[in-house]
């Protein structure tokens, strides 16, 4: 696949080389700068969300910090849209220092939708249309129109006892989710609820009255929530393997926490082939109802019932670190936007599918942590941990770890990381009940008061169950 890699190269070359380019907020930006520089830019503005720059090559990149970072997701999209649509006197001399004659290329978030940045194109702005299919409470109609599988479903109004009615009709006995939309951003299960009784019924409303214009109504699934990625070219769609969303519950809440995304779970041949079916399916819908390019994402939940999906995301998902990482050659964010802005990359849709499948089924990898407000910590801590059975503690130094848990400082109080060793690790088994288990470690030891926490439960692969395997300590 060595020609596929060149080809891509190439052709990013052609669209980066001998540019100024700006970085209007993200993650991974050093990354990023990199990978324009390789490619041939002339230099690259660094525009960062955060308020400190890390150590870098000033020939490669001018780095600026904004001091905006919010810590949630939606706080910080909102105040880089805000800048990006209304620049400060500060941003914009900057923009004028850095580019006089206005012929830079931006690069800005996935969620972005803004065209331009002081007259400058915004390469990856998603289209209106294209926003306007991440709503959660209408998705259920393209199920339809490709005949998908799908757990029953209601999108209602803000009226506390039609919700309250439609849960009583759909639980079948593990209580239903209520899943919010609106004009607010929705990530990391935000305004998504479990609901068992009529107290945490209108616990939910509450919270999602305020933020919300509709609330879809769906019985809770038992297995692991999944996610499978489709990239879309011109000539098709390049489907991936589908990623585990480490999702644990909060014990006695109709709360969720979202805890990041792992490969390492193989959900049953037969569910990941739907999954990569259906992602195809709709990927090739998307393109021909309103011209979709790049990447979106397909999640849903693996259940004995197969993969049931629940919503898709029309832009560069957070698990594509996942690929990256499998990949580091491929500059995989720069072919997202490049296929955004309308470039031919000279290679096929299965050409890269073969590619990125390959790399990212034999690679495994995980971006797991959680927001922590119980603790304020001023500088980063880190030990390294072992699994015994279902359990979680600090490693022995003559012990090899299986992985590592990691404190460190962040705007909303601290952030809690959980790294895994892939190599000690059983093959295949979802990692949400390790992650119980390290942040209930993380709770005792370093008073991070996330609370008891339930991992979800894998479906069997009928056809070859996999035996449990116990994580024992391995000594050196």
């Amino acid at each position: 696949m060595d020609h596929v890699l060149s080809a891509l190269h190439e052709r990013l070359g052609t669209l980066f080389g001998d540019r100024l380019v700006v970085l209007a907020g993200g993650t991974r930006l050093s990354t990023r700068a990199g990978e324009l520089h390789q490619l041939g830019a002339r230099h690259t503005l660094v525009l960062s969300t955060d308020d400190h720059a890390p150590l870098h090559d000033s020939g490669v990149a001018r780095w600026v910090t904004l001091g905006i970072a919010g810590g949630f997701v939606a706080v910080e999209q909102n105040r880089l849209t805000r800048l990006l649509t209304s620049p400060t006197r500060r941003v914009r001399e900057v923009l004028a220092d850095f580019d006089p004659a206005g012929e830079a290329l931006v690069i800005s978030t996935p969620y972005l939708h803004t065209p331009e940045f002081a007259g400058r194109p915004v390469l990856n702005a998603r289209r209106p249309e294209w926003v306007e299919l991440e709503n959660k409470t209408t998705i259920d109609a393209l199920w339809d129109e490709l005949s998908a599988p799908r757990a029953p479903a209601v999108v209602l109004d803000l009226d506390f006892e039609a919700l309250w009615d439609a849960t009583l009709k759909l639980d079948r006995g593990a209580g239903v989710v209520w899943s919010g939309d609106g004009p607010a951003i929705n990530g990391g299960a935000n305004f998504v609820r479990r609901v068992r009784d009529r107290q945490e019924a209108l616990d939910a409303f509450a919270v999602l009255g305020p933020k919300c214009d509709f609330v879809r109504v769906m019985p809770f699934l038992e297995g692991i929530p999944v996610s499978v990625h489709g990239i879309v070219f011109p000539d098709g769609t390049a489907v991936l393997r589908p990623i585990e969303m480490v999702v644990p519950r909060r014990a006695g809440q109709a709360r969720f926490l979202y805890a990041g995304c792992a490969s390492y779970y193989d959900p049953p041949a037969r569910i990941r082939e739907e999954m990569r079916n259906l992602a195809r399916r709709v990927g090739e819908r998307l393109r021909e109802t309103v011209d979709y390019r790049g990447t979106f994402t397909l999640d849903g939940i693996a259940t004995a019932d197969g993969f049931l999906p629940t919503e898709i995301n029309t832009r560069y998902g957070g698990a594509m670190v996942c690929f990256e990482d499998a990949l580091p050659q491929l500059p995989l964010a720069l072919v997202q936007v490049a296929l955004v802005a309308g470039h031919d990359l000279g290679v096929s849709s299965i050409e890269f599918e073969e590619l990125l499948v390959a790399a990212a089924d034999a690679y495994r990898h995980g971006t797991v942590g959680a927001n922590v407000r119980a603790v304020n910590p001023t500088e980063t801590v880190e030990r390294p941990i072992v699994f015994t059975e279902w359990s979680c503690r600090f490693a022995h130094p003559e012990e090899v770890p299986h992985g590592a848990l990691r404190l460190r400082p962040s705007p909303l109080g601290a952030r809690l990381e959980l790294d895994l060793a892939a190599d000690q690790l059983p093959p295949g088994r979802p990692v949400v009940a390790l992650t119980v288990a390290a942040f209930a470690l993380a709770d005792q030891e370093w008073q991070t008061a996330l609370g008891p926490l339930e991992p979800a439960v894998p479906v069997e692969d009928e056809i070859a169950a996999v035996p449990v395997v116990e994580l024992d300590a391995v000594t050196a």
